[in-house]
C-alpha cells in the first residue's frame, strides 16, 4: 500500500517532551532566553553515545556515529566538509608517480611523508616518525581483530630514515594509499612509543588494551587535549598551544553525551548547548528546530543527504528465522515491498536521496554505473506473485508459511531513533498487509556497538552507514562480522560472493579512475541480482548549531564530519 505523507503535526509533537528534559550534565536554564555569554564560553557539543577509546583506531568500534575523539587526534592528513584532502601533520601529501609515491614493476608501492617540524604530543614529547612505526606494530597484531582491515592490512612496513621521514611500504597498488583521514574509529594515526612501547612489550595484548593511555589518560595530536572523562556522561577538552595549526579560537569543549533527541532538542533551544554531532537528532527534531530558530534567528539546521540507509537481509544458516530469505526469489519480494519514495516522503520531509543502488546518485560517475543496477520498484502485486509463485501457502492467520510449510516471523531489527522507530513501524505494516509475518524489533543504544547483537537478528536490519565507495567493502567476505574480529565489519549477515571479492580487491588495487569505476559498477550488478541489501536512500544527516557559532558547513560526501576544522569556529558574540 502507498504510504501516505505523515501529517505536520507528527513532526513536531517532539516538542510537547522538551520542556522539563536537559542532558545529564547540562545545566537547567530558565524559561527566558538566556543572555549572551562571552565569546571565550565553552563550546557544548553533543553526542550520539561516545567513544569505545580515544585513538584513531579502536580495537572495537562502536556504532552511532560517536566521533568526538577527532577534536584529540591529528594524523599525517585531513578532511573537509567537502571532502577535499589537505595536509595535516605532514608537510605535504604523497602524488602519484612522483618521489613522495613510487609504483615498483613488483606491483608494490611506498608513499613518503615528511613531518612539519616542531610537532608535539599533548604531553610535550616530540612527535617522531618511529610513533607511525610503532603505531603499525601494533595495529597489525592478529590480536587488535582488525589487522587485515584497509588501510593497516595493505601495509607491509613503515620505515624511518630520519625523525620526520615516514615512508610507508605497500604490499600491492592501492588507490587509498595517499590519504590516511578516516572519521570513524578505523583509521590508522601514530602512537606515542614513549607511553605505550614497554607495556606493549611486557604485556599480553589484551592488557596492553586495556592501557588507561586509551581512556583517561590519552594523549593526542589534536586541536584539543583531554581533560577529563567522565563515562557516559561528558568529555571535556581543552585547546591545545602547540596544535599544528595554532590554538583554536575557542578555548575549550564539553562533549556531552545525548542518547534522547527529545533532550536534545531542549538542550539546544534553551541554549545549554550549541551544536549537534551526527545522529544526536534526526530529521523530525531537525524540523522542529528549524522552524522555532527561524522566527528569531537564534540558529541554523543543515541538512546533509550523506548517510547511506539500507536493510541488511539475514544470510547466517544458523540465524535465519526463515530458510526463505535464503532463496533470491523471496528477497526480490522483500525488495519490491519497500516503497522508497512514500517513505522518504512521510518520514524525512522529502530530503533523502533514493537510491536503487549502494552508490549515491550524487556521485558524479553515477549515470556510468545506473544501467548496471537492477531495479525493484515498489509493487505490492508483484510480491504476492512472487512468493505465490515459489509455491508459498498461506496458514489459517492469512500469513506466508516457509518453504518448509511452517509458521515464520519476519523479524525486522532497527536502532532506536525516532525515525528509524517510525520507518520500522511503516514496513513492518506494509509487509504485513502482504501477507509476511512481520514483526518490529528495536535496538537499544546501549547495544549499538554490540557487533554480535547486531549480526544476529534473525531476518532484516535497517542500518546506516557512510555509503559511497565504502559501502561497497561492507559486503566483502572480509567485512563479515565474526568473534575472530571481534564482531567487528559491517557485513552482519555474512553475504560472500568469491566474483564479488574478486572486484572488490581489483578495485583496492587500481589507480586508474576510469578502471575503478567500471569495476563498481560490475560490483553494483553483482549486489542488485543477489539481493543481500536492500539499498532505501542518502538521509540527511541533521546539524543544529546556535547563530553566535561560525564553522559549521553543509557537508557533501559520506566520508566527511562535522567536526572538519574546527580549530577555526569561533564565537561572533
Amino acid at each position: 500500500m502507498k504510504i501516505a505523507r505523515m501529517p505536520t503535526f507528527m513532526m513536531f509533537a517532539v516538542l510537547a517532551v522538551t520542556a522539563c528534559a536537559s542532558p545529564r550534565g547540562v545545566e537547567q536554564s530558565a524559561p527566558s532566553a538566556p543572555s549572551a555569554a562571552a565569546p571565550s564560553r565553552p563550546l557544548v557539543i553533543l553526542s550520539k553515545g561516545e567513544p569505545y577509546a580515544l585513538a584513531l583506531r579502536a580495537f572495537q568500534t562502536v556504532g552511532g556515529g560517536s566521533y568526538p575523539h577527532l577534536v584529540l587526534n591529528a594524523n599525517l592528513d585531513n578532511q573537509g566538509q567537502d571532502s577535499v584532502p589537505f595536509p595535516e601533520l605532514a608537510e605535504s601529501l604523497p602524488q602519484l608517480n612522483t618521489a613522495t609515491w613510487r609504483v615498483s614493476p613488483d606491483g608494490t608501492m611506498d608513499t613518503t611523508y615528511h613531518l612539519k617540524p616542531g610537532l608535539v604530543w599533548h604531553d610535550g614529547t616530540p612527535l617522531e616518525a618511529a610513533d607511525f612505526a610503532f603505531a603499525l606494530k601494533v595495529y597489525a597484531n592478529p590480536l587488535s581483530g582488525s589487522a587485515t582491515v584497509a588501510p593497516v592490512g595493505e601495509m607491509q612496513e613503515i620505515t624511518t630514515p630520519d625523525s620526520r621521514t615516514v615512508v610507508i611500504h605497500w604490499r600491492r597498488l592501492f588507490p587509498g594509499a595517499g590519504t590516511m583521514y578516516s572519521r570513524t574509529q578505523s583509521g590508522f594515526g601514530p602512537l606515542p612509543r614513549h607511553i605505550l612501547e614497554q607495556s606493549y612489550a611486557q604485556e599480553n595484548f589484551e592488557a596492553f588494551t586495556n592501557h588507561p593511555f586509551w581512556t583517561d589518560e590519552f594523549i593526542g595530536l589534536g586541536p584539543y587535549r583531554l581533560e577529563r572523562w567522565e563515562r557516559g556522561q561528558e568529555i571535556d577538552a581543552v585547546g591545545f598551544d602547540h596544535f599544528v595549526f595554532g590554538r583554536p579560537k575557542i578555548d575549550r569543549l564539553r562533549i556531552l553525551v545525548a542518547n534522547d533527541a527529545n533532550v536534545a532538542v531542549a538542550s539546544l533551544l534553551s541554549g545549554d548547548a550549541h551544536i549537534a554531532l551526527d545522529y544526536a537528532l534526526y530529521y523530525p527534531e531537525g524540523a522542529v528546530l528549524r522552524q522555532e530558530w527561524a522566527a528569531n534567528n537564534r540558529g541554523t539546521v543543515l541538512f546533509s543527504p550523506t548517510l547511506f540507509y539500507f536493510d541488511q537481509i539475514q544470510l547466517r544458516p544458523d540465524q535465519v528465522s526463515t530458510s526463505a530469505l535464503r532463496d533470491l526469489r523471496f528477497r526480490q519480494a522483500l525488495a519490491h515491498g519497500l516503497d522508497k519514495n512514500g517513505l522518504n516522503d512521510a518520514l524525512l520531509g522529502g530530503t533523502a536521496v533514493v537510491t536503487d543502488g549502494l552508490l549515491s546518485p550524487r556521485a558524479s560517475y553515477y549515470a556510468s554505473i545506473e544501467p548496471s543496477i537492477t531495479k525493484y520498484p515498489y509493487d505490492p502485486r508483484r510480491v504476492q506473485q512472487i512468493l505465490d509463485g515459489m509455491g508459498l501457502q498461506r496458514g489459517t492467520d492469512g500469513y506466508y508459511l516457509g518453504l518448509e510449510g511452517q509458521p515464520f516471523q519476519l523479524d525486522i531489527l532497527s536502532l532506536v531513533n525516532p525515525t528509524s522507530d517510525s520507518q520500522n513501524a511503516i514496513i513492518v505494516e506494509g509487509y504485513r498487509r502482504m501477507g509476511l509475518n512481520a514483526q518490529g524489533r528495536i535496538l537499544p543504544a546501549a547495544l549499538f556497538g554490540d557487533g554480535q547483537t547486531r549480526a544476529s537478528m534473525g531476518a532484516m536490519q535497517l542500518t546506516g552507514g557512510s555509503g559511497f565507495e565504502r559501502a561497497m567493502g561492507g559486503l566483502s567476505t572480509a567485512s563479515i562480522s565474526r568473534p575472530e574480529t571481534r564482531w567487528q565489519g559491517s557485513n552482519r549477515t555474512a553475504w560472500s560472493n568469491p566474483e564479488y571479492d574478486r572486484l572488490w580487491d581489483l578495485y583496492n588495487t587500481t589507480l586508474d579512475v576510469a578502471t575503478q569505476v567500471q569495476l563498481l559498477a560490475q560490483m553494483e550488478k553483482i549486489i542488485s541480482d543477489d539481493v543481500p541489501w536492500i539499498p532505501l536512500y542518502y538521509t540527511p544527516l541533521i546539524t543544529p548549531y546556535v547563530t553566535a557559532l561560525t564553522g559549521p558547513a553543509q557537508r557533501t560526501y559520506g566520508d566527511t564530519d562535522t567536526l572538519a576544522r574546527i580549530w577555526e569556529w569561533q564565537w561572533t558574540s
